[in-house]
């Protein structure tokens, strides 16, 4: 921190009501977006206020600072970069105020998902609709004027904005909309806000009539996306001025926009769809251009690449598409009736087959929900791009081309040939009724060589739009990666934008070197990737710089992992924190610039570092929703093992994860523990001493474990292994504290006919150890569990796991804690129980004699089952219960995470992530809970009078092998 940053903290500290950061680290999370560019700023603002906003910008113009605002970063130009100021508006700034059945007002921080979720009761919405709505903020929106694929119907975001507030270079809270301009300058005062705001906006009005005829030259086009530069286009009529209309779409270079107040539309009531594929992109393309006279909702073209994708992606998908088809659309029309939706259906189907007789209608929707299943298809698939194997990456660089439609058929024929002259395979997406084109060449994430490859193709490609009237800009903005080649786009109406620039930001303070820049910026500041040197940094985990380095940049910065959205579960921490170093994305960013050198190598094991690792507690959701798979957990516990490594653990993280090296002693003084720890003295005592949180309910310590209990028959090593012999890890939960539940295990098994060995050697998994970054001391459990269970694996022996963070360990973590073969073959033969019980039901040999149940139970699904790929195996087989009534608390994670629940320091916040699911289970109608997940089961019976089961122990009681379960599930259906 130099002189010049720590004065800006000390200066605002007490005007600035946000959080305000000139921390290394901190800034380092801003430094890169959805972009190939990569810039740490100086400092970061997270406002609160409008008014904090006010003091941030008169500082800010009074000290030289530059202000780059941002929203949920996650543009592909870059635009949210720079050096100076970054102010992030998505961290509070979500205020959301219905004013009619028309109008809502919004801070820019608020996300489009979320303000369409509030609309939703009302029957009303914010048509515009980019393609990452589950995290796109309407302040991103309002920058660069997005629209997406409905535009053509619906327009895009400035066609909705009716007024819009924000704060000018003067330092100035102005709000807007169409104002009345003076007829003189004589009649401002401008020793009043109004009077700046009137003369500023009567000198626009001046330029934009001395500049009138290249404006009128340039509406001339046929073009229906004009992104790059300011919006000159019809903004005045008359002495009448559309200031949001003017304002919206210049990226942050002309002022913050802090709030808007905008225009909804009725929810249309009647919609249909069709999915049409094509045997050629040329044939998808010539049928396109004919439906753009025929008034359709939205009309979208998706290439080979895409729709393999789909295939893959599910099932569904597969069905509808053809392994054959090299195109498809995807078309939407609105009525006014269902009887008008049905006769657009026939209309299009014939219209389509008159043109290009090969094409092949394989979906037909006729209502809302059919439409919306249909547009999920390319909202999943694009942004899974970066999932296909090899080291090219689909870059966005040129991804933003829109040409008038009627030369789109065309535009793609040039765009084809420039790539084969380059010799690079590209993916195609088009929003078709606007020309709008979406180009991700596959390339290697670029190293300082292929900066003037990606430059002359972007070269050509532009030229072949503008020979066509085009733009390189439609819908995304020029940000860093596009200003270049504004000047050349715009020709003589680029006096126009530089004039503009200098009237609203003379001192360059806003988004410097976006739209208006002298120099070039293309190649510079580019996310590059540099293999570092191998002795250079000492990894705690078994694989080389450059392999940490390939999953690090794997991450393309797309900000999913920000969302919000119902249904899904990453990421758990950033839902209730809202914060940018929750993202999991911000682990990715940390750890590549730390192996690259941009961040110095100690940070590694910094406490900065550990706090930004913190906030991650081990879920493995990220991993399995990030559209581009980065395994972001494994990155997580390289940071942490960095610090542990030289600073040790924490003293509750000591003695959270060493107590459970002590559990035989545990069960010896279970009949002293037991009591002692129902007592408030002792809580207290043990919450001061080692963080363990008086509040949280403690599992019963049993008197002895299952090991011992098992006996001689089933620990002993059997002489032979047959094919119906399997391997039992326990895990430390159903060795120590429910030893029914390792009981059910074992007899469901047996009651397959399966012979259950449980090496009497075997220790706990070791997860707790990976999750608090004790990578050493994991490493030696690991590799004693690796010795017990080899040979059996090698014997091609199932080692079957009754808890889904056992499995999750011996599978995904032990390879890369041990690196060898042995690790990687205990990994290949280990399968959750419930698993293995439903691969010998889908074979027909699971025996299905159950006795009824007659009560009400519900499931939780655990994160760490769902990170295992194996859907709800048990809760179905639950299902074949007779009399047994299940469903799925559809809640989200717990909250616990193991041992981050029971800390004092997470409690709350774990008990807030869990309400959901803890409100659930107070329903009265449910008798019992149901979950595979040791933790979850914690949380689940922390506020709730009832049991929790592991589902196990309910098909134990339904075979009846289990007499004892059997009579308390009774006993509790009983009124």
């Amino acid at each position: 921190m130099d002189t010049r940053q720590s004065r800006l903290v000390e200066d605002l500290q007490d005007a600035f009501g946000g959080e305000l950061s000139v921390d290394p680290v901190q800034c380092a999370l801003y430094a890169s977006d959805g972009s190939l560019y990569q810039i740490i700023p100086d400092a970061v603002a997270c406002p609160r206020t409008s008014e904090d906003v006010v003091h941030l910008v008169r500082y800010a113009a009074e000290h030289h600072w530059p202000i780059i605002p941002r929203g949920s970063g996650s543009g592909v130009a870059g635009g949210a970069l720079g050096r100076g100021i970054v102010v992030d508006f998505s961290r509070h700034m979500h205020g959301i105020e219905v004013l009619d059945d028309e109008y809502v007002r919004v801070q820019a921080g608020v996300v489009l998902d979320e303000l369409n979720l509030k609309l939703r009761p009302l029957g009303r919405y914010f048509p515009p609709d980019p393609s990452n709505s589950a995290v796109t903020t309407i302040g991103g929106m309002l920058a660069v004027d997005a629209a997406g694929s409905h535009a053509i119907s619906v327009g895009s975001t400035r066609d909705h904005v009716q007024r819009l507030e924000w704060v000018s270079a003067s330092g100035d809270l102005w709000e807007t909309g169409t104002v009345e301009l003076p007829s003189s300058f004589a009649e401002l005062d401008l020793e009043t806000s109004a009077g700046r705001r009137d003369a500023l906006l009567s000198e626009l009005a001046v330029i934009l009539r001395r500049h009138a005829p290249e404006i009128q030259a340039a509406m001339s086009t046929g073009l229906r996306r004009r992104g790059g530069g300011y919006y000159v286009y019809g903004a005045q009529r008359d002495q009448q001025l559309d200031v949001p209309r003017f304002l919206i779409g210049s990226e942050g270079t002309l002022g913050c926009f802090t709030a808007a107040t905008l225009h909804t539309l009725p929810l249309p009531r009647y919609r249909g769809a069709m999915l049409i594929v094509f045997e050629s992109l040329e044939a998808a393309t010539r049928g396109v251009t004919r439906f753009v006279d025929e008034d359709p909702a939205a009309c979208d073209l998706l290439d080979r690449r895409l729709l393999n994708l789909a295939r893959e992606t599910s099932s569904e998908y597969a069905r509808l598409i053809p392994a054959t088809a090299e195109a498809a659309l995807i078309l939407e029309w609105s009525g006014w009736s269902q009887q008008e939706v049905l006769t657009r259906l026939d209309h299009y189907q014939r219209l389509i087959r008159s043109f290009v007789p090969s094409c092949m209608v394989q979906c037909e929707a006729t209502n809302p929900a059919g439409a919306d299943f249909l547009w999920a298809l390319p909202r999943q698939v694009v942004s899974m791009l970066h999932r296909l194997p090899g080291r090219e990456r689909p870059l966005p660089f040129v991804e933003d081309i829109a040409v008038p439609p009627e030369f789109l058929e065309e535009f793609v024929f040039r765009a084809q040939r420039i790539l084969q002259r380059h010799g690079v395979v590209s993916s195609l997406y088009a929003h078709a009724p606007t020309g709008q084109v979406h180009l991700r060449p596959f390339l290697p994430i670029p190293t300082t060589p292929d900066i003037g490859h990606l430059e002359a193709l972007a070269n050509d490609l532009y030229e072949a739009a503008w020979n066509l009237n085009g733009t390189v800009s439609g819908e995304h903005g020029l940000g860093l990666v596009r200003t270049d080649f504004l000047k050349r786009q715009a020709g003589p109406l680029y006096t126009a934008f530089r004039e503009i620039k200098a009237l609203f930001d003379p001192h360059n303070l806003f988004n410097p070197g976006k739209i208006i820049n002298d120099e070039p910026v293309f190649g510079r500041d580019l996310r590059l990737l540099q293999v570092p040197p191998a002795d250079v940094h000492e990894l705690q985990y078994q694989w080389s710089a450059t392999e940490v380095l390939d999953v690090a940049a794997n991450c393309n910065g797309c900000g999913r992992c920000r969302t919000q959205e119902a249904g899904l579960r990453m990421c758990p921490l950033f839902r209730q924190e809202a914060d940018e170093a929750a993202s999991p994305r911000s682990k990715a960013n940390l750890l590549r610039q730390a192996m690259t050198g941009d961040l110095p190598e100690h940070f590694l094991a910094s406490s900065e570092f550990k706090r930004v690792a913190d906030l991650c507690f081990n879920c493995r959701q990220c991993q399995l929703e990030c559209p581009s798979g980065v395994h972001i957990p494994q990155l997580v516990h390289e940071i942490k093992a960095q610090y542990v490594a030289q600073n040790g653990l924490s003293r509750s993280a000591w003695f959270l994860t060493r107590s459970m090296d002590w559990g035989d002693w545990l069960n010896y003084a279970a009949p002293l523990l037991n009591p002692l720890l129902k007592q408030p003295l002792v809580r207290a005592l043990v919450e001061r001493c080692f963080g363990v949180d008086r509040r949280r309910r403690l599992p019963t310590i049993a008197s002895r474990s299952f090991l011992s209990a098992a006996g001689p028959a089933r620990t002993t090593p059997p002489l032979t292994l047959g094919h119906n012999t399997v391997v039992y890890f326990v895990d430390y939960f159903a060795n120590h504290h429910d030893l029914e539940l390792a009981w059910a295990c074992v007899h469901v098994l047996e009651r397959q006919g399966l012979k259950v060995h449980i090496p009497a050697r075997q220790l706990r998994c070791g997860m707790e150890l990976i999750a608090a970054g004790d990578a050493e001391w994991a490493s030696t459990i690991a590799e004693h569990n690796v010795k017990v269970l080899v040979e059996y694996a090698r014997e091609g022996c199932p080692i079957l796991c009754s808890e889904p963070t056992a499995a999750v360990c011996l599978q995904q973590d032990y390879p890369l804690l041990l690196g060898n073969d042995d690790a990687r073959m205990v990994a290949s033969q280990t399968v959750e129980v419930g698993a293995y019980l439903a691969g010998l039901h889908r074979a027909g040999k699971l025996d299905t004699r159950f006795q009824p149940l007659p009560l009400r139970a519900a499931y939780h699904l655990p994160c760490h089952l769902r990170a295992l790929h194996v859907a709800t195996p048990l809760l179905e087989l639950c299902g074949l219960i007779p009399s047994l009534s299940t469903s799925k608390i559809q809640s989200g994670c717990s909250g616990m995470a193991g041992m981050f629940g029971m800390e004092t320091r997470n409690y709350e916040l774990s008990l807030q992530i869990g309400s959901e699911l803890m409100a659930a289970m107070q329903a009265p109608e449910i008798l019992i809970g149901l979950t595979e997940c040791s933790s979850c089961r914690l949380q689940m019976e922390q506020s709730a009078e009832k049991p929790t089961w592991h589902p196990l122990k309910l098909l134990a009681a339904a075979y009846g092998v289990m007499p004892e379960l059997q009579n308390r599930l009774l006993k509790m259906a009983r009124p």
